[in-house]
Parts: structure tokens; sequence; C-alpha cells
């Protein structure tokens, strides 16, 4: 019995192995063959490459197209995650601290935009905007932005506020403190590193957003400029881009694991 039971388990033990490494090879297959036609010598998108070149990594970098499409992306990535660190961190803050009616339905509200899929977000916002006055561009592709950035950062400043004591509030209120300067002095120190990850997580949502912005931004952002060069060049321009921006993800990874871990644990920074 104690043999088949160590075989049984030997045997779920490989095959969660086998399993792990199929997972692993199929997230990682793309991004090798992204980098392999980033150093093609040939003038088009195949595989194998005809030869090695590093001539499209500089034509990647001169891009006038994919430097403004970088800039764009960058902009309205850390415009619309500063709005969704404020909103969804005084969401989060709201709901944790305060008893009020419509609580669980401003909750499930404010996590909507998690469950639905992005391209109805976009048309809703769409058809929005004229009644705000407002017309597709950066500023309308910020603010759509903002709306699915903020759930993230208000569930990211929520797990930080799960081991949070309100009694905190209370002395700082007996010892003659305002609510400005016990939430600065007290609430933010304890729930910075949730609003941190949060905010990361909306950048690169932001950053990387295709759904949304094919309805709101003309057209300018850096994913849907890659998209139309594809469409209209299919050259390893394309690849070369995609590599650039995978070292700079590579670059920030110990900064965003190390984010995460604080969020999780709710280690003040």
């Amino acid at each position: 019995m104690v043999t088949g039971a160590s075989g049984d388990s030997r045997t779920i033990k490989t095959a969660l192995t086998l399993y792990a490494i199929a997972v692993t090879a199929f997230l990682l297959l793309p991004l090798v063959l992204a980098v392999v036609l980033a150093f093609s010598s040939g003038n088009n998108l195949q595989f194998p490459p005809p030869g090695l070149s590093v001539q499209w990594i500089g034509k990647a970098l001169e891009s006038r197209t994919l430097r403004e499409g970088f800039m764009i992306s960058a902009v309205v990535g850390v415009v619309s995650s500063l709005i969704s660190a404020v909103a969804g961190t005084a969401a989060a803050i709201a709901i944790n601290h305060f008893r009020f009616k419509g609580r669980a339905a401003a909750q499930a509200l404010l996590m909507a935009p998690l469950s639905l899929p992005g391209i109805v977000v976009g048309l809703a916002i769409l058809f929005a905007l004229p009644l705000l006055g407002m017309s597709s561009g950066v500023l309308a592709t910020i603010a759509g932005h903002a709306v699915i950035g903020t759930p993230y950062v208000a569930y990211m400043v929520l797990a930080s506020l799960a081991n949070y004591d309100l009694a905190l509030d209370r002395a700082a209120a007996n010892l003659g403190a305002g609510r400005f300067r016990t939430f600065r002095d007290i609430t933010l120190p304890l729930i910075a590193p949730g609003i941190y990850a949060g905010t990361i997580c909306a950048f690169l949502l932001s950053f990387d957003n295709v759904a949304l912005s094919l309805f709101l931004s003309n057209g300018n952002t850096l994913p849907l400029r890659l998209m139309q060069s594809i469409q209209v060049y299919a050259d390893p321009t394309v690849a070369a881009a995609s590599v650039i921006l995978i070292l700079m993800s590579l670059a920030a990874l110990p900064f965003l694991e190390r984010a995460f871990r604080d969020a999780s644990t709710g280690r003040a920074i």
C-alpha cells in the first residue's frame, strides 16, 4: 500500500511538472519567436529567418511613428494610472472604513469594469463622450483607461486594508489629529504598498490596452500603431519594437515583484 501510494505521488508530481513545462512553453514561445524575428536579415516576418541582423532594432528606434506612439502611450499610462490611484484609494478607504446603505452595490459597481469585456466598456465610453462634451483623443483615452484602472488600485488597497485596525484612526482623533493628518501619517504609510502595486497594474493595463484605445485614441497609441504596421508593412520592425518592450519589462520586473510582495504582505514601504 505504501509503495502504491508513493508511486501515485510520483505520477502526480511528474504530470504536474509536465503540465507546468507545457504551460510555460506555451506562454514563452511567442516571445521567443518575436526575439528571433527581430534579428532577421529578411524584409518580411518569416520563420525561420534567412539570416541574422540588428538592422531592425535600429529602424524601430529610429521610427518616428513608433516613438510618437510610445510617448502617447506613456503619457496616457502615467496620467490615467495617477487618476486611478487617487480614485481607487479613495473608494477603497470609503468601502473599508464606513458602513453605509448601498455599500455592497457600490463595491460591485466599482469592480464592474473587471468583469465586462473591453470592447463593451470602450463602446459605452465612446457613446458617453458627446454627453460630456468630449471627442476621441488623448483626453478621452486617459479617462477611459482610468475607468478600467481604478478597480485594480481599489482591489490592491483593499488587500492592504484587510488587517487595518480602525482603532488607529480613533486614537489619532483622540490625540487631536484631523482626518487629513490621520490619513497622511497613519493610513497612507500602511496602504502605500497596495497603492504602488495597483498604480503599476493600472499603468501596465493602460500601456498595453487595445480594446479601449481602438475606440478612444484615434489609433495613436503604441499597440495600435504596431497593429497598423503589421497590416501595412509586415516587416520585422514590429518584432524589434516588441523586443525593446520586453527588455524594458524585464528591467522593471524586480521592482514589480517587490511592489506586489509588499502589497500582499501589507508591509509598509
